[in-house]
């Protein structure tokens, strides 16, 4: 099985979640979360950590952009019922930080926001790995993962969060568009330490700075 592949991107498709990357003279299909594949570009040299998903008539690679994150995947598809496309789907909603995070500290509704993922898949997915994932080495070990982020910190995130969303629906703006603004807007860590008010500023400003012409540039807020 191919377990790691180094070569250029010759071809992506956002809508797939797929790249193909040479290495070799053979072109390697590729299937990528969301955030894997936005950071990946045309013609760029890659390196991804690879789960090859064999079934039936089904062969599939999976890539992924460390080896923990991989270990993370494989952790995910051994829990019943939770198939490669589901597994990604979580990677994708959540990013692997996030994910272990909501599922260490049992946030069942924020789990199940991913598509595919009902509330009862995300009750056992936190019954069965909370406790073993808040126990391994590796993500002891991973400097991006605040596996002590106290349970009050976490749910001051979480309020805030609600508070945006809340407000931003209230002035007519659709979900999706909300939610992408929002983890935008969580992605920069001395943002999280914002007051309310400045953060809703920020976000009525990204969303206005969607809305301008494409000759005029706007900051963006990553």
């Amino acid at each position: 099985m191919l377990g790691f592949l180094e070569g250029k991107v010759i071809s992506k498709s956002t809508e797939t979640s797929q790249v193909v990357v040479l290495c070799s003279s053979v072109g390697y299909e590729i299937t990528l979360s969301k955030q894997t594949i936005e950071a990946t570009f045309l013609n760029s040299n890659v390196s991804f950590w690879l789960h090859t998903h064999v079934r039936e008539d089904i062969f599939i690679l999976f890539g992924f952009a460390s080896e923990s994150e991989k270990h993370l995947f494989k952790i995910l598809i051994g829990v019943s019922g939770l198939g490669p496309k589901t597994a990604l789907s979580l990677l994708s909603e959540h990013g692997p930080d996030k994910l272990i995070q909501l599922i260490i500290h049992k946030k069942i509704s924020e789990i199940a926001e991913a598509s595919g993922v009902g509330k009862k898949l995300a009750e056992r997915l936190s019954l069965e790995l909370s406790t073993k994932l808040s126990k391994l080495a590796w993500i002891q070990s991973m400097p991006q993962i605040e596996t002590t982020k106290t349970s009050i910190e976490f749910s001051k995130e979480e309020n805030t969060r609600k508070d945006l969303s809340s407000a931003l629906t209230n002035l007519g703006y659709q979900p999706n568009q909300i939610k992408n603004i929002i983890d935008k807007l969580f992605l920069r860590d001395n943002n999280s330490e914002l007051s309310f008010e400045s953060l809703l500023r920020l976000a009525l400003k990204e969303i206005s700075g969607r809305v301008i012409s494409s000759g005029t540039q706007e900051n963006s807020l990553v």
